[in-house]
């Protein structure tokens, strides 16, 4: 029997969003098409993590991890079959089954953790998001981890001593957390609603798009998306783990990890495959019906 399912995507979990003004005037161009995802990817490219960029076609990400990790195992993440979206299907088709997200896990528990998150069809494929962690065999000075992502993103948007409301150390404490936030143009910013409360732009997971079926809800969604401080921005957390207990960035650190989200991208990716899904299921509502028409002729009353 045929059935309708729900799209799932799984995101980050942002508790307390404080609102940020969101109209049709800011969107991007052509925002949530696939037009608007590709020009989006196309301007992306100016965060990266290990040379992993934002915007970077899936067939070069992947390229790249192979050729920087020929020892770690590589493992392609894929949606179901998307005709699922709209009816039962008896056998998955390997053409409809996208890669959502690479998985790179080293064989040396200190090598490099990585996973990239891509955006699906009908919109090019292209990184979405990066995320890299990775343990020391020896505790590193922290400053030493600090004045590095400094080098290469410059100066944190927010981090140890970012206060909000009277409060000190969320960004000092158990763990360091830094954030660098930046603009559609690539610019570094600080908006009010995000420095108000820039915990809800600290990442415990980053987007991923994954095709479980058809809906027309979730985080992505434009009506949504008015309730997600970050929601146009380009944001990159580093999370410090230090041993021990320590201010600012004095101590050593265990190990740290960096998440690199182009927000926007995601969003008008997600957009794009929810109305090609939504255009699917209605094609098929439509064949059923004329295919019901064809019937019946010959029933007996």
């Amino acid at each position: 029997m045929k059935h309708s399912q729900k799209l799932l995507v799984a995101s980050a979990v942002l508790a307390g969003i404080a609102a940020i003004p969101l109209t049709a005037q800011n969107l991007p161009p052509n925002f949530g098409t696939p037009q608007g995802t590709n020009a989006l990817a196309a301007s992306a490219g100016f965060v990266d993590i290990l040379g992993i960029k934002l915007g970077m076609p899936a067939e070069q990400a992947l390229a790249l991890l192979k050729s920087s990790y020929p020892a770690s195992k590589i493992t392609l993440q894929r949606t179901g079959d998307y005709e699922a979206a709209w009816h039962t299907v008896e056998q998955q088709n390997p053409r409809h089954q996208w890669v959502f997200q690479i998985d790179v896990v080293p064989t040396d528990v200190s090598g490099d953790t990585i996973a990239v998150a891509l955006s699906l069809p009908p919109s090019k494929q292209v990184v979405t998001s990066v995320s890299r962690s990775i343990f020391f065999k020896e505790p590193v000075a922290v400053e030493n981890i600090v004045a590095g992502l400094r080098k290469k993103y410059g100066k944190e948007s927010y981090g140890v001593d970012y206060s909000m409301g009277g409060l000190i150390g969320i960004f000092d404490g158990s763990s360091k957390q830094f954030l660098w936030v930046y603009d559609l143009q690539g610019n570094q910013v600080k908006p009010d609603a995000v420095t108000a409360r820039a915990t809800n732009c600290l990442l415990s997971a980053f987007p991923r798009t994954e095709q479980q079926g058809l809906s027309a809800s979730g985080i992505y969604e434009t009506n949504n998306l008015k309730d997600h401080p970050c929601s146009l921005l380009v944001v990159l957390n580093a999370t410090i783990q230090i041993e021990g207990s320590s201010q600012g960035i004095a101590g050593k650190a265990q190990g740290f990890s960096v998440t690199a989200v182009d927000w926007p991208l995601a969003s008008s990716g997600a957009n794009a495959l929810y109305a090609f899904l939504d255009e699917g299921a209605r094609d098929d509502a439509a064949k059923q019906a004329a295919d019901a028409k064809k019937r019946g002729g010959d029933v007996k009353y």
